[in-house]
């Protein structure tokens, strides 16, 4: 399970994106292993979005929080 940032107005917003086929970029910030970027294309089932509009001090502050389902290859953040 992994744990990014998806910036966005909401999660349906990221849905819709998704639903029209869109790629959608997840910004893991890790102390540990590094920043990346994780595109919905290598989400997995399980995996936690945090959903951001705006920073504070430089950091994301979400305000929804999902996680990705994955059923008949349909990606969804639930």
């Amino acid at each position: 399970m992994t744990q990014f940032y998806v910036e966005a107005k909401s999660k349906k917003a990221v849905n819709e994106a998704l639903t029209k086929g869109e790629v959608v970029c997840g910004y893991n910030y890790s102390m540990f292993d590094g920043d990346s970027v994780v595109p919905s294309t290598q989400w997995k089932h399980g995996d936690v979005i945090k959903v951001f509009s705006k920073r504070i001090n430089g950091t994301p502050y979400a305000k929804a929080y999902g996680t990705v389902s994955i059923r008949d290859n349909v990606v969804r953040v639930k």
